[in-house]
């Protein structure tokens, strides 16, 4: 059974995609070597701007109208996932489900008008919760429906914050919405961490912010990703930064390379597998 995460804020620019993208990329690289669905990770982008299947698959065809995953969400019943998937460009055991933007924002404008409509990605991707070791879901910057669907269909959430104090703003309402998933719809939804994005932790305002961070929170701040070119040009060239960015050596328990950013996600990387039991850290 997948172990389902939403990576979620509802604050734009926090860094939500980068992280969802090379979280899901470097659990690809670490179980690599691991057979069948054990083995393979699923990258689902409930952004309409699509930014994640950019950088997953970039290269693939878009979807035709009605297999794709807006088709997922609004049609009754939805089309079967299975003929969906398709292998990222980057990684062949790291799959995504075709999407399109204008399809997507329709979707957003039709869901509050559905029958079960905060339930919808979590009824589709019920047939594939065997066939993958995670599920990443990449989450709109916005509350919606959409997002709703993504922590509804999540059995934990990452929390990606900009270290800055707009960035740390938002979180309050967003902390209103999943105790409102939590009540309604998932008991057990559980808050994975609070990722600190953009870090430049020579400021003092950055300092000042990461102390508040885990005065708030206390065991749940994660340790932070650092403003870096490699994160930017990675994005900017389709890819994550492990693809972009790789080691000479590249094993399934040394995915990162010199570069700062590789290093810092494959802790995240490592740190997820630990905490949701999937396979051991490595020495």
């Amino acid at each position: 059974m997948a172990v389902n995460i939403s990576i979620a804020n509802e604050k734009g620019g926090v860094g939500k995609t980068t992280t969802a993208v090379n979280l899901a990329a470097g659990l690809a690289l670490r179980l690599a070597e691991r057979p069948g669905p054990a083995g393979r990770v699923l990258l689902v982008d409930m952004d309409p701007q699509g930014h994640a299947l950019m950088a997953a698959a970039f290269g693939n065809p878009t979807a035709d109208h009605g297999r794709s995953l807006s088709a997922l969400l609004v049609e009754s019943p939805p089309p079967s996932v299975q003929p969906m998937l398709q292998r990222s460009t980057h990684h062949p055991n790291l799959f995504v489900i075709p999407s399109q933007r204008a399809d997507m924002v329709e979707a957003a404008r039709a869901l509050p008008g559905l029958m079960a409509n905060e339930t919808r990605l979590e009824r589709a991707l019920r047939p594939v919760q065997e066939e993958f070791a995670y599920i990443v879901i990449d989450t709109p910057p916005n509350t919606g429906d959409l997002l709703i669907n993504s922590l509804v269909a999540a059995d934990y959430v990452i929390i990606p914050v900009e270290t800055s104090y707009l960035g740390v703003s938002g979180l309050i309402e967003l902390q209103r919405t999943i105790d409102q998933v939590r009540m309604h719809f998932r008991p057990n939804l559980q808050i994975l961490g609070y990722l600190p994005t953009l870090c430049e932790e020579q400021r003092i305002e950055v300092q000042e912010i990461l102390q508040e961070l885990r005065q708030r929170y206390p065991g749940k701040l994660l340790d932070p990703i650092h403003k870096s070119a490699d994160l930017a040009y990675a994005h900017s060239s389709h890819m994550d930064v492990f693809t972009y960015r790789p080691p000479r050596n590249r094993r399934p328990d040394r995915i990162y390379s010199s570069s700062r950013p590789t290093q810092e996600y494959a802790a995240l990387v490592d740190f997820v597998l630990e905490t949701t039991q999937s396979v051991p850290r490595p020495v």
